[in-house]
């Protein structure tokens, strides 16, 4: 159960670097660029590690799957409070 549970934590890291180090990169000004690359250049590496320990590939599936699963229960809650918020 805790290899779960650490291995969705290093996803959900994984997943959160990639996506801000793509963003900072790309809209970020020169200063913060660095920064975004080096957000890519750790999100790379937990990727890395993650593949690379022993049954990670389970681990790792498994994990996926809840973080997207998470994000898209939560980004659909949203937009259900929001609408009824809008229609009342």
């Amino acid at each position: 159960m805790m290899d779960i549970v650490i291995s969705m934590g290093l996803t959900g890291a994984m997943l959160a670097m990639l996506g801000m180090g793509l963003l900072i990169s790309y809209y970020g000004s020169s200063k913060t660029r660095n920064v975004g690359l080096l957000f890519l250049v750790v999100g790379i590496g937990l990727a890395y590690y993650i593949t690379s320990i022993d049954d990670s590939l389970i681990h790792f599936g498994n994990a996926f799957i809840a973080f997207i699963g998470g994000m898209l229960g939560g980004i659909i809650g949203i937009i259900i409070f929001l609408v009824a918020i809008i229609k009342s």
